[in-house]
């Protein structure tokens, strides 16, 4: 049997109880599928980093801040959206393979969709959408013997607040900019103006029931319990972290060391689809009290050889994270700079080491953003050295090493030049570009295939003014900082690489060598 319920209005507070209890009425053999209207909310997912995920500038006291139990992303909240909640025993799904898992679940959400009207599909990972537009998204956790399956339904979708709650790169909050992100979801009422979330909701409830080969009772909503605190979105910034980017999103360790550089808390976090809850608790518990260079084995062992309960994320992915985190740490320690966070590696097959990536650089790729406003040189490749910012010392020590240096003027421009490395035979570059690009674009370096290493800038990108379009199209008219200091460090870390030289200054803890390879 199928029981469903429909709950008008539930206090974001009370959410978390809310789950449990139909968790509880599953653990004892139950099928329990409600609907939720929440009151306005971010809802993070299980995994996430409240301070990566939202605005917190933005939120502030607006309204709370609540942690569902299942993985993936965040979502701005208001009672037009209606939350799907499913919880049932978890039988002969229990060792379901997580993807194949989600879009059986999604099918019948699919189908009450389709069934008004709308022509539907789903999008793996975890996502309905119509012509690219997003429907709706789909949560799954599986633990205790049962699996809860969530998604959100907006029925309406105030794009605006959405913008200025979750921290995306997306457009500028003008009226052009949020015209634009409205393209990129689709609102049921979009194509049945009056829907009800009841009438939805029943909808689904019938479509599930057949999925699952249940009869169906529709029964009274539960009493909400009194609900507890919310989520606290703040917490102090790590000593040492890295990201790396997978098919189920983007993943992020975090690591505060003592003196001798000993992991004394972790934190893996990100927007993923993992239905193990206890995983990341683990995993972070491994790297306790491990040298902050022992962070790649560290995981490999407490991973061992079973593969992750994720979708998207593979166990070599968590190791890599463990490799680039420590990289991190050692680029640091060599160039006597503490916890180098502005220099990141990218090896397109992850077999490269870095002082290996940086040995081969003979090229350097410089943002157009970084060069002063009034410089009749900033939307044009080329630079005449004349000594008044960071982007002409950066031009002076790569001519002065014989390397190829170029200004990206634009999105375009960029993979063109990227096309121009791979054919004239270049081994890896040293580029400079704010985290935020690489996340979004980082596809371009992939199909690229070239290793490099990146320096990441800082001040006014145009994804803190969240005007981005405007630079991939070459019009971005604010200016970032470029740490051209730092370059000069890297470059000349490079040279005593290809001379043979040595020049890392002594630290304490094991030595593991300059980066080694992931395994």
């Amino acid at each position: 049997m199928l029981v469903w319920h429909d709950v008008e209005r539930l206090e974001p507070a009370q959410f978390a109880a809310y789950e449990e209890g139909v968790l509880r009425r599953a653990m004892a053999g139950e099928t329990v599928l409600g609907f939720v209207r929440l009151a306005r909310c971010a809802l993070i997912g299980a995994f996430e980093d409240p301070g990566r995920a939202l605005r917190l500038s933005y939120v502030g006291d607006r309204f709370p801040i609540v942690r569902r139990q299942t993985g993936g992303g965040s979502l701005s909240l208001d009672p037009d959206t209606l939350i799907a909640v499913l919880a049932l025993p978890a039988g002969r799904h229990a060792s379901a393979e997580p993807a194949t898992l989600m879009s059986a679940l999604c099918a019948p959400l699919l189908a009450a969709v389709r069934g008004l009207g709308v022509d539907a599909v789903f999008m793996a990972p975890n996502d309905i959408v119509t012509a690219g537009r997003k429907v709706a998204s789909a949560f799954l956790t599986r633990s205790r013997g049962v699996i809860l399956f969530e998604a959100a339904v907006p029925l309406a979708l105030d794009v605006e607040e959405l913008l200025k709650t979750l921290r995306l790169p997306l457009e500028k909050l003008s009226e052009k900019g949020i015209l634009a992100a409205r393209q990129r979801f689709a609102p049921l009422r979009t194509f049945v103006p009056h829907l009800a979330a009841a009438a939805l909701g029943a909808r689904i409830a019938v479509a599930m029931a057949e999925a699952l080969a249940l009869p169906a009772r529709q029964e009274s909503p539960p009493a909400p319990d009194p609900g507890k605190t919310v989520v606290d979105g703040r917490k102090s910034s790590p000593d040492i972290a890295a990201f790396l980017k997978t098919p189920g999103g983007v993943l992020y360790l975090d690591a505060w060391l003592d003196a001798k550089s000993v992991v004394r808390e972790a934190r893996l976090t990100g927007a993923v689809a993992c239905l193990d809850p206890a995983l990341f608790s683990r995993l972070e518990a491994s790297l306790v009290s491990r040298h902050v260079t022992q962070l790649e084995p560290a995981l490999a062992e407490a991973l061992g050889d079973a593969r992750p309960d994720t979708i998207g994320v593979e166990t070599a992915d968590i190791v890599y994270l463990g490799h680039l985190c420590a990289a991190r740490f050692l680029v640091g320690r060599e160039l006597g700079l503490g916890p180098a966070t502005q220099i990141s590696t990218f090896s397109p097959d992850r077999n490269e080491s870095m002082d290996a990536i940086l040995a081969s650089i003979d090229a350097v790729l410089l943002p157009y953003c970084a060069k002063p406003t009034w410089c009749k040189w900033r939307h044009r490749d080329g630079c005449p050295e004349c000594g008044r910012c960071a982007v002409g010392d950066a031009y002076t020590l790569a001519r002065g090493r014989q390397l190829a240096v170029t200004t990206i003027t634009n999105f375009e421009h960029l993979r063109a030049v990227l096309a121009d490395l791979g054919k004239s035979g270049k081994r890896a570059f040293l580029g400079v570009c704010c985290t935020d690009f690489f996340l979004k674009r980082d596809y371009a370096f992939v199909e690229a295939g070239i290793p490099a290493v990146f320096l990441d800038i800082a001040g006014d990108t145009c994804y803190t003014l969240r005007q981005e379009e405007e630079a991939y199209a070459g019009r971005f008219e604010a200016q970032a900082y470029m740490d051209a200091r730092l370059l000069e460090r890297v470059l000349d870390w490079r040279d005593r690489l290809t001379t043979g030289q040595s020049a890392a200054p002594e630290a304490s803890g094991p030595s593991s060598g300059l980066l080694p390879s992931a395994s």
